[in-house]
């Protein structure tokens, strides 16, 4: 029924079951960017996870990869390279040692090698560890595993001593569970930290934090000693930072550490939603735009559905063909990248050929919606770096659209 369904059921299936049996081995490779990685204790080490489709032609990936959690610990996992949409069911657990983080692509298949994501690992006890992709992982192409689970790659990770820039200096690891990655966008306002001392040959006395949107905020309200996590609640949507400093019982004050929360609770802007026409006959296509805007965290991805069937990935402008006699209902929704979400709706009546619609002369099926989609391919091209001025012009084509139908309308 739609041109954009088989792959994006393809995609559906993989991401919302991860652990899908395999039904074809195939070329791709994944592997990790170093063999051994080095790590002072109580600093971070970046790990990056690559894909190389080695022939094949990818859509989907998912890297699984286990850790000793006694000597690091992950603080954040983000998306880096060709594959730039997340999976849902994506975690860590930093009590077991296991990571699963999958991703996907709707602009056309993954031939290249490519980056994939950037594990950030915390150094926790000095020793070594080990670091490795599990066969559980998955390289996708329309469906079928493609991946070569010989060429899974593993590594070493050397957790030496911290080094103090003042002997008997404190060092702290803090961490969130309610925020863990700060490159994410979370649609929750309450904020949990933690944090524990890892140097020092004195105990913390007293600590000191600053919880702002000025990155740099010197931490000046006064906690107790005793205290190892905080509750807070971000007042409005956006970007804040914690910043923690401790000062031992001999006086010396520890370097401060810090991390990003973002925040975004409200749902994006309402769908400019347009169908070319609500009334077709058997054997046209029905055409579909919608666009919106998010303020915040930015417009992730929209999903479609028809009558009562479920949401899936689309993309506007959309065609649906080969639609019975019926009456449809088309609903679209919008996700912004915290997961907030927004709907809209339109119906379409489907009837039998040879039904005198009464349209306008000179009508040609499709043709308004096809002059629309060149204009914005073009747009699209020439600003892709500017997306305030894209938006625009995709809101106007939408606007451009309602009038003419409009229009129509009335003539009919």
């Amino acid at each position: 029924m739609m041109k954009q369904l088989l792959h994006s059921f393809l995609v559906a299936v993989v991401v919302f079951v991860p652990g899908l049996s395999v039904h074809a081995a195939g070329a791709a490779t994944m592997t990790l960017d170093e063999s051994v990685y080095e790590v002072t204790r109580g600093e971070l080490v970046d790990v990056t996870v690559s894909v190389d489709p080695q022939g094949e032609s990818l859509d989907t990936v998912r890297a699984v990869v286990t850790f000793d959690p006694n000597v690091v610990s992950v603080q954040s996992v983000r998306l880096s390279g060709s594959f730039d949409r997340v999976a849902p069911g994506n975690y860590y657990d930093n009590g077991s040692g296991k990571i699963s983080w999958g991703a996907f692509t709707l602009d056309g298949p993954v031939t290249a090698p490519t980056s994939f994501i950037t594990i950030t690992f915390l150094g926790l006890e000095e020793g070594e560890g080990n670091i490795q992709l599990s066969s559980d992982s998955r390289a996708i192409s329309n469906g079928e595993e493609r991946i070569n689970t010989a060429g899974l790659g593993e590594a070493t990770v050397e957790v030496a001593p911290s080094v103090e820039s003042e002997p008997g200096v404190a060092i702290l690891a803090l961490e969130s569970s309610s925020h863990p990655d700060g490159e994410a966008w979370y649609s929750n306002k309450s904020v949990e930290l933690s944090w524990v001392q890892l140097e020092g040959d004195s105990p913390i006395d007293a600590y000191y934090y600053s919880f702002s949107t000025e990155s740099d905020a010197e931490p000046n309200i006064y906690l107790d000693g005793e205290t190892t996590s905080l509750s807070l609640e971000a007042p409005n949507d956006g970007i804040y930072y914690f910043r923690l400093k401790g000062v031992q019982e001999d006086g010396r004050e520890t370097s401060v550490v810090g991390g990003a929360v973002r925040v975004d609770t409200t749902a994006p802007n309402a769908i400019e939603l347009s169908v070319q026409d609500d009334k077709i006959l058997v054997g046209e296509s029905a055409w579909f735009t919608f666009a919106t805007t998010d303020e915040t965290s930015g417009v992730l991805q929209y999903q479609v559905a028809i009558n009562d069937s479920a949401f899936q990935v689309q993309t506007s402008p959309l065609e649906m063909e080969d639609l019975p006699e019926g009456t449809y209902f088309f609903r679209v929704a919008a996700f912004d990248r915290a997961g907030n979400v927004i709907y809209s709706g339109v119906s379409v009546r489907v009837y039998p050929e040879g039904t005198d619609l009464s349209r306008v002369e000179g009508y040609e099926e499709s043709g308004e919606v096809q002059a629309i989609t060149t204009s914005l391919q073009e747009a699209a091209g020439e600003m892709t770096n500017n997306r305030t001025l894209l938006i625009t012009v995709v809101l106007g084509a939408i606007a451009l659209f309602g009038i003419i139908y409009v229009s129509r309308k009335r003539k009919n």
